[in-house]
């Protein structure tokens, strides 16, 4: 039998665990919240509410939002580890029987991560979370990163060049080749936003017929979890204890803040250097389909028309983090259909704001780093403008189930 928490205290106490300073936005209407008695009322007004999600911002702004190139305080980096869109369950089976496997796939690699974590004695710089559904989230902690340390864009290239090297460290050091693909670091986007712990996910809840929410845990519990658990575990709020708070490490607060110094101060001179793999640029131009040009881009885009609209706007790369995180899914959409180099460069073109030396460095990286096209509900998170609502299907079957929230 699971124990009841109430919900006012144990939104409470998770904010104060996870979200404790402000002012932040709350929901998915990114309302500004300076308070935590504020945040809670906001927050557990959304929970049966299908238009609308009890999130909050990963960061707070204490000098105004990232729309107006202020950074906020950095003091974390959010891993969300999700199942892959093309798995059964995201695929469209959408089966208690395909969601224990897809579970079951991505628990062994969050277990193997807890179990390293643990024996590197850091756990306890690092806060967990269930989302509820289809995923679990990871935080590593350490003391604020000083907004004195960098430009906005050196933050993003920084923290960037930060989380790539914690998750190539992570593949090393549990063997999992693979983890990437079920892993994601919102880094880019500081204005991020992230479901509050021991708030009801109303999707999952539809999904399966019963209450699910999303919990914190331990490093110690998410070594040890497997389908039944996560189940049993999300289907009630948590106390948040002791050893669901985390320690700042200091010694990622200072590699960060070097990383961060160290950073291109502008976007447009990321791209050099490391983040650039000569051989699997090759390797795509390669198996590149040479006979996708520009004019036939409509087609083969034609099942994501939020890309097609997005050349149309004129504020097409006037919205900062929106912008370069709808940039990345068209970019990576059309990685995903092996659309050639040139033909992406070239649907670009004529888009207000176009920068061929950024663009091109752009798609050289997330060919370099192997990245998945971005998903439909990472738009609906950080870049909702760029979504074309009713004029998009998929858009249309996510309200119609609400499994995609």
């Amino acid at each position: 039998m699971t124990e009841q928490v109430a919900p006012r205290e144990s939104v409470e106490d998770a904010l104060r665990a996870w979200a404790s300073t402000y002012p932040r936005r709350a929901t998915k209407y990114q309302m500004w919240v300076t308070s935590i008695p504020e945040t809670i009322e906001l927050v557990l007004a959304t929970e049966n509410d299908p238009n609308n999600w009890p999130f909050i911002s990963t960061y707070s702004f204490p000098n105004g939002h990232t729309k107006e190139n202020a950074i906020p305080q950095v003091d974390r980096l959010f891993f969300d580890f999700d199942v892959p869109d093309d798995g059964e369950y995201r695929g469209g089976e959408k089966r208690a029987e395909a969601w224990a496997r897809d579970m079951s796939r991505l628990l062994v690699r969050t277990r193997k991560v807890a179990q390293l974590l643990l024996r590197l004695g850091v756990a306890e710089s690092w806060q967990a979370v269930l989302s509820g559904h289809k995923g679990v989230h990871l935080d590593l902690t350490f003391p604020p990163v000083s907004e004195s340390n960098g430009t906005f864009e050196q933050f993003q290239n920084g923290m960037a060049s930060y989380a790539d090297s914690v998750v190539e460290y992570l593949k090393d050091a549990t063997g999992l080749d693979d983890l990437d693909e079920w892993i994601d670091v919102s880094s880019v986007n500081l204005g991020q936003l992230r479901r509050v712990p021991n708030t009801k996910h109303l999707g999952a809840t539809e999904s399966f017929g019963e209450d699910r929410f999303c919990v914190p845990v331990t490093l110690a519990e998410l070594a040890e979890i497997g389908p039944a658990e996560y189940i049993e575990l999300t289907r009630s709020r948590r106390p948040v204890t002791d050893a669901m708070w985390a320690t700042p490490n200091e010694k990622a607060g200072e590699v960060l803040t070097q990383r961060v110094r160290n950073a291109p101060m502008a976007a447009q001179n990321m791209g050099a250097g490391s983040t650039v793999n000569v051989a699997r640029i090759e390797e795509y131009e390669e198996v590149a389909n040479d006979a996708i040009g520009v004019e036939d881009l409509p087609f083969v885009l034609s099942d994501r028309p939020c890309v097609l609209a997005f050349i149309e706007r004129e504020d097409a790369f006037k919205q900062r983090a929106a912008s370069h995180l709808m940039e990345m899914k068209a970019i990576t959409e059309m990685i995903e259909k092996n659309v050639p180099i040139e033909t992406m460069v070239d649907f670009f073109r004529d888009t207000p704001g176009f920068d061929e030396e950024y663009t091109r460095k752009r798609i050289d990286e997330y060919i370099s780093r192997g990245y998945k096209a971005v998903s439909c509900e990472k738009i609906w998170h950080g870049a909702d403008d760029f979504c074309v609502h009713d004029g998009c299907q998929i858009w249309i079957d996510a309200q119609a189930s609400d499994t995609n929230r």
